[in-house]
């Protein structure tokens, strides 16, 4: 009852740390990946035949492939590696992080939303580690201590593991090497005390079903600027967009990602009054 003892809480929602990480894959497509990361490929192959009963022997280029039999099979290979790579952080890459407090002014709530948004996934996570180890000092230096509570759509499965594993990547790049202890803290074995509302689990009641984000979004009447892209295709889409426009490809990620940072804001906002 802990974690509805906060979502039913009208004050505990100034208290949260709304967030978003958008990654899409390093390497678009299966043979870009063998050309550009040969042991990873390898590993792809172990997870396609033990995952998804799909046995990779040879990877030629997408745009070689003729309308065969064999082109057809390396086809959908490819098809395989971009609709389920991309939620492997091993894979992926981080280009975008939105996050949001919360605050009451003249009896309205009001919203403070942030975007990380570059090409460069280092610059990306490197903002976003600044903001959480600010956080966790000031936490430690308050009496008692106080840290906000993270909260996101499918952050404990997703957003964190990405996070903490992409930094692993980049961790010699940075002068504090460690995690900061907000993040730390969300890694506690017990629910109740790891300081985390996700959203996915709030809405389960106690339930059992997984429900996308946009389900409860339309379900509810949220209001959203785009609807919510899945990860396989925000991925072909931002790699596609790159080769015409990095601007608006960029923008297309960081739209998608503040736009779920509005929506789980929104959904807390609505459970919060019941």
């Amino acid at each position: 009852m802990a974690l509805f003892d906060d979502v039913f809480n009208k004050a505990t929602i100034y208290e949260m740390l709304f967030f978003n990480v958008k990654a899409v894959l390093i390497y678009p497509t299966l043979f870009e990946l063998k050309e550009g990361n040969p042991a990873l490929f390898e590993r792809w192959k172990y997870i396609s035949e033990s995952k998804f009963n799909q046995s990779i022997d040879d990877v030629i280029p997408v745009s070689d492939i003729i309308t065969n039999e064999y082109g057809q099979i390396q086809l959908y290979q490819n098809h395989v590696y971009q609709e389920k790579a991309v939620y492997y952080p091993e894979y992926s890459k981080i280009l975008a992080i939105t996050y949001a407090t919360l605050r009451s002014e003249n009896g309205q709530l009001k919203r403070d939303l942030r975007k990380i948004v570059n090409g460069d996934e280092f610059t990306v996570i490197a903002t976003f580690m600044d903001i959480l180890t600010m956080l966790s000092s000031e936490g430690v230096k308050s009496s008692p201590h106080f840290f906000p509570t993270l909260c996101g759509h499918n952050i404990m499965n997703y957003d964190i593991p990405m996070l903490i594993k992409r930094f692993l990547i980049h961790r010699s790049k940075f002068e504090n090497k460690t995690l900061p202890l907000l993040l730390k803290k969300s890694l506690d074995s017990k629910p109740w005390e790891s300081k985390i509302i996700d959203s996915v689990n709030v809405w389960k009641f106690n339930g059992n079903d997984y429900t996308p984000l946009m389900l409860i979004a339309d379900y509810l009447g949220l209001k959203k600027t785009v609807d919510l892209d899945a990860l396989p295709v925000l991925s072909t889409t931002y790699w596609e967009t790159l080769k015409e426009s990095p601007e608006k490809a960029l923008e297309y990620i960081s739209l998608q990602s503040a736009t779920q940072t509005n929506l789980v804001v929104q959904l807390i906002n609505e459970l919060r009054q019941l």
